[in-house]
């Protein structure tokens, strides 16, 4: 079977290669087998190729961090999940494969309704976003500003924030951008400018803005700073601009604002991963959260879909098996495509 192996650690066109691998075997108990449909390529990936996040896999090894699939046997004991399911991989079971064993009591089960292209990027960003808006206590009606707004993150914390009675202020850096933002819930969506912290403190009046989220660094990050009342939290996740988190101190001190560098697979945070990656997708199946959608290459064209990456931003990468006419195994049958037009291997294909 197909799939994607980190050879070394280095620049990811020199060290990622499109595999044949043995397919894994029966799943052992507590395991569950699945047939991997999409995975994300993102910058992420490959900074875990480069050796800079702190996942280090014995080489040559499968990557990928997140992605979705369907369910195609179990092992003994498992009762969390079952053939057919479909599910998003957890943190740990690396995704750029046709195939993979994963510990089923870490899977979750997200509904038919949800296209497989949405449940693909739903155990990062997402719930990253979630996070976020969890990193500090806030009333009901507080003010979350945030930056890079129509990114996964930014969209996934203006669903979270209304979930939870919060008010958001959107920085986005085009025009067309502000609707979008509003029609999925955003309070407040305004363009990049020199003015925006001034806007911001008008439009906030005498009500304090105590959580800043900042996933552009560089000189964003003073913009952020004129934003914050005394007392302020701005947390780090993303460094778009390229530039380091190097904030005026003097301004901090003034302000007493606290600043943090955002890390979701800390040990505190991940035991909210599964329930806050549910979450995520029931807001997609319900229409409140929709990320942004991402051009599709087939896994075996991964060397093009890099390219495109590096130019423009995320794709999905479909690991999807060349379909086998004529022939339905045991195996295909228990999984529940093979035996109908409708069945599951359609349904993944046309998701997109």
């Amino acid at each position: 079977m197909l799939a994607i192996h980190l050879t070394r650690f280095g620049e990811p066109e020199q060290s990622l290669k499109v595999v044949d691998v043995p397919e894994p075997g029966a799943p052992a108990a507590g395991q569950a087998l699945v047939q991997v449909e999409y995975t994300p390529l993102d910058h992420h990936d490959l900074l875990l190729a480069q050796c800079i996040y702190p996942v280090r896999p014995e080489l040559p090894s499968v990557i990928g961090n997140e992605g979705a699939g369907t369910v195609l046997a179990i092992g003994p004991d498992v009762i969390r999940v079952r053939p057919g399911d479909t599910v998003l991989l957890p943190f740990g079971t690396f995704a750029w494969s046709e195939q993979v064993l994963a510990e089923a009591a870490k899977l979750t089960v997200v509904d038919k309704s949800i296209s497989l292209d949405q449940a693909a990027m739903l155990t990062i960003n997402p719930v990253t976003g979630a996070l976020l808006v969890e990193s500090r206590d806030l009333p009901a009606g507080s003010w979350v500003v945030q930056n890079a707004a129509n990114s996964g993150v930014g969209r996934s914390v203006i669903a979270f924030a209304k979930e939870r009675g919060l008010r958001t202020i959107n920085i986005v850096r085009r025009d067309e951008l502000v609707t979008q933002l509003e029609q999925l819930g955003a309070d407040i969506v305004l363009v990049d400018h020199p003015d925006v912290a001034t806007r911001v403190r008008a439009i906030t009046g005498n009500d304090p803005v105590l959580l800043r989220l900042d996933g552009v660094s560089g000189k964003a990050t003073s913009l952020l700073l004129d934003m914050l009342t005394d007392g302020a939290l701005l947390v780090v996740y993303g460094y778009m601009s390229g530039d380091p988190f190097t904030p005026d101190q003097n301004v901090l001190r003034a302000k007493n604002i606290t600043t943090t560098e955002f890390w979701m697979y800390k040990d505190k945070y991940l035991p909210r991963h599964q329930a806050l990656s549910a979450e995520s997708a029931h807001l997609v199946a319900e229409a409140r959260l929709k990320l942004p959608s991402a051009p599709v290459y087939k896994a075996k064209d991964f060397a093009e879909a890099l390219a495109y990456l590096r130019r423009n931003g995320k794709v999905l990468l479909d690991f999807n098996p060349p379909p086998r006419v004529g022939v339905v195994t045991a195996q295909h049958r228990c999984a529940g495509y093979g035996d109908s037009p409708d069945g599951l291997r359609s349904r993944s294909r046309n998701s997109t």
